[in-house]
């Protein structure tokens, strides 16, 4: 079936849109791993000091923990202040992007997805794309790791929702 759905983005759209793709972001295996090593590496270091220190392997262990808890910390306390900070700099880019600001229609079938706007117009067929993930702010429909295209939920009725979650399945793109 075909369905489509036209709106202009608002700033909270996108902000919302931003903020779901990073929450998803960090439950990813690629990022989870990096953090994983580094706090390793910190556990690491805290058992060095305490073998260097010539404590005991009580205490050794208990240095190792103390790494292990800072670095968790450490890295804990860099996504939160990003995330704190994310509203502020994507609210900033939708108002320094104009072309964003237009009236977008989508339209869906099981050849792809299209898009046009009063700057243009384009087409993706469904295996040209990376994945798709709901959530609750928005749909988005990924082109790589990090582009991604979003439709609101408020934009959707229930029944071109529905529909355009069939033809995304029917076409067999991943949820991401």
């Amino acid at each position: 079936m075909t369905g489509s759905v036209t709106f202009t983005p608002s700033e909270t759209d996108y902000v919302d849109a931003i903020r779901a793709n990073f929450l998803l972001a960090m439950r990813r295996r690629r990022t989870l791993r990096p953090i994983v090593i580094i706090a390793l590496v910190f556990a690491a270091i805290g058992a060095g000091l305490g073998l260097i220190d010539h404590s005991s392997p009580a205490w050794t262990a208990v240095y190792a923990l103390g790494g292990l808890a800072y670095g968790a910390v450490l890295f804990a306390l860099i996504y939160l202040i990003s995330y704190l900070m994310l509203p502020r700099r994507a609210g900033r880019l939708f108002r320094q992007q104009r072309s964003i600001q237009q009236s977008f229609e989508y339209r869906w079938s099981d050849a792809g997805l299209e898009w046009s706007s009063v700057q243009g117009n384009g087409r993706f067929p469904w295996n040209d794309l990376h994945g798709w993930h709901e959530t609750k702010p928005a749909m988005l429909i990924y082109m790589n790791d990090t582009l991604f295209q979003f439709l609101p939920q408020r934009v959707f009725t229930p029944e071109a929702a529905d529909d355009l979650r069939a033809t995304l399945e029917r076409a067999g793109l991943p949820i991401y």
